[in-house]
């Protein structure tokens, strides 16, 4: 018997494997891991069931006194509960004498584990050798109180045979088992608490912007951690185990070894900067290393914390350059990170009219024309915080109250930490230009008699009006408006007649649309109106071109002074909608001149509506 309760022990220590096993297949799920912990208990108690020591026929002894305590210690309530559900089960199935015996030792040993653990959640007792010892002899105690229930003729037999040995075979292997349970569910708390402080680490160090190094005394890449990969000089895999002399040029490897040795042997942080081609091009990098209390594979090394600096560097070069230009032909101005005026050179002064001591001090915003909205200001600024720089054409107010278009250019001077400090902003007046562009805008876009949009420009305004009208499910409307008789002023009061009326029409034209339309000339007597806007509802939009016509044909109607000439003229209107940005124009020219023509042949001074 005594050897059937050592097998039961085996078991127990076997028990111990399976337990670290499912708690490293289900990790944090918690709930799953109570939930297999107590079959598994459970299954072991009826392997133990099935290998008894017997003592008389339905009298059995094993080892799930021990099985269910540790598992009450350790596995918690509801494994613990599982496992004395399943042990019951098949105890009572069994049946024999002592059935109801057992069934009282397991839900005694599920109570007994239950309130270790509680003891030594509220630190009443240890989880020591000596403390789990005392709670498995308690524990077989009683359950040996239990087999005191037996009929008398097994009990003198338990006593003489079994006693005795359950009691110091299973109370020791108790203590030894929940001892080993207890070591590995700390060893899981240390992996955990590694695997926790590792992954902070990682996090800690991919969140920085600055490159993380680990190099031996020999220069060789031991670790390697970057924000950015464009930051390394190759993936971070594929440098490390390199040398530096591998990844940076010869000199520059060469003074970085030397920096590492001297911090070696200062045994205190060292700086150093330097530059490296890398994935991004380029760089520039500000290092600052610290020597490692530990060897590395039995080599010193050092750890490197290394900051790019590039853009740093930059701002200070051009900061030194505008500190040469500053006097320069060209206006400049310094300001500080509120955009307060700090300084400014004689061309700016010339060129805006102010006095030194006029601007000192007060805000650029102060020289703004109004003729950019917030929008223009909130995107150059924008521009400026995410580049740095920014380039464009600027209209300034002179101190006389005259507006100055400007070619500006503002560069963010930023000081060790990144923080922008100054404003550097170069100036250049760009007035001939624009006029020149003016005039030549002017020529290209605009008939010379009357200053209307030409058919170049038409054809923009038409292709953007259909465009319009598809995206905001309106329609438009395309007129054209013919002088009616227009020779024969000509040939009866000469061209220049002919020039001051067509002048005057062009005008009154342009006084009865609204501002978003377009009046332009296509050539001799010919305009063209283009409508934008109009209702999405059909009816109603032809309604509406009708409405605009002949207001126009009213105001062709009145008299015209040419210079003394008293004149009277009148017109003919072709009008054809469209509401879709993929209708063709020269479809749409001709059928806006084809209505016309049915205007004229209706009689003239009237209005003809294509399709209708």
């Amino acid at each position: 018997m005594t050897l059937d309760l050592i097998y039961s022990t085996a078991l127990l220590l076997a028990l111990s494997a399976l337990y670290e096993f499912n708690i490293r297949l289900w990790g944090e799920r918690r709930r799953a891991a109570a939930v297999t912990a107590g079959l598994l208990f459970g299954a072991i108690c009826i392997f133990g069931m099935m290998h008894p020591a017997r003592l008389a026929p339905g009298v059995i002894f094993d080892g799930r006194s021990a099985i269910l305590g540790v598992a009450g210690i350790f596995a918690g309530p509801l494994a613990a509960a599982i496992a004395g559900l399943i042990a019951a089960a098949y105890r009572l199935w069994l049946g024999g004498a002592g059935a109801w015996v057992g069934v009282a030792v397991i839900s005694t040993s599920v109570l007994a584990g239950l309130l270790m653990r509680s003891a030594l959640q509220r630190g009443w007792t240890q989880p020591r050798l000596l403390d789990f010892l005392i709670f498995g002899t308690l524990l077989h105690i009683a359950c040996l109180g239990w087999f005191l229930l037996l009929p008398t003729q097994h009990l003198y037999k338990l006593l003489d045979t079994l006693a005795w040995p359950y009691l110091f075979v299973l109370g020791p292997s108790t203590a030894l088992l929940a001892l080993l349970l207890h070591d590995l569910e700390d060893q899981r708390r240390a992996r955990q608490a590694l695997a926790r402080s590792e992954a902070m680490r990682r996090a800690i160090t991919r969140a920085s912007p600055d490159l993380l190094l680990v190099l031996d005394e020999d220069g060789r890449y031991l670790e390697v951690i970057s924000p950015e990969e464009r930051l390394l000089y190759a993936p971070a895999e594929d440098t490390l185990g390199k040398r530096l002399d591998e990844v940076m040029g010869e000199e520059q490897a060469r003074r970085f070894l030397r920096f590492i040795r001297q911090t070696l042997e200062a045994g205190t942080p060292q700086v150093i900067e330097y530059e490296m081609d890398t994935l991004g091009g380029r760089h520039v990098f500000e290092a600052r290393a610290q020597a490692l209390e530990l060897e590395v594979e039995g080599r010193r090394a050092v750890v490197v914390v290394a900051r790019d600096i590039t853009e740093r560097t930059r701002a200070e070069q051009e900061r030194r350059i505008a500190a040469v230009a500053f006097e320069s032909r060209q206006a400049m101005l310094v300001s500080d990170a509120d955009t307060s005026i700090l300084r400014v050179n004689q061309a700016f002064l010339d060129l805006l009219g102010y006095t030194r001591e006029e601007l000192i001090g007060r805000k650029t915003s102060t020289l703004r024309s109004g003729r950019h909205d917030a929008a223009f200001y909130a995107a150059m600024w924008e521009t400026i915080r995410a580049t740095g720089k920014w380039e464009g054409e600027i209209w300034d107010q002179r101190k006389r109250g005259d507006l100055l278009p400007l070619w500006t250019t503002i560069t963010a001077v930023r000081d060790e930490q990144g923080l922008v400090t100054h404003y550097v902003a170069t100036m250049s007046d760009i007035s001939d230009r624009k006029l020149r562009e003016e005039e030549i805008r002017h020529i290209a876009f605009y008939d010379h008699l009357t200053a209307l949009p030409n058919r170049r420009l038409l054809l923009e305004r038409l292709q953007r009006a259909l465009a319009v009208a598809r995206r905001n499910n309106q329609h438009g409307a395309l007129l054209f408006v013919d002088v009616d008789n227009f020779k024969k002023i000509n040939d009866e009061h000469g061209h220049h007649a002919g020039d001051l009326l067509l002048q005057q029409i062009a005008s009154r034209l342009s006084r009865v649309v609204r501002e978003s339309d377009t009046v332009a000339r296509l050539g001799g007597d010919e305009f063209v109106i283009v409508l934008e806007h109009l209702n999405a509802d059909l009816a109603l939009a032809r309604t509406e071109a009708r409405q605009i016509a002949a207001k126009a044909l009213v105001s062709m109607a009145q008299p015209y002074d040419l210079e003394g000439l008293a004149y009277q003229s009148s017109g003919s209107i072709g009008i054809t909608l469209f509401n879709s940005g993929d209708t063709d124009l020269d479809v749409l020219m001709r059928q806006a001149d084809e209505a016309m023509y049915q205007a004229k042949h209706a009689g003239k001074n009237t209005i003809h509506l294509y399709g209708s």
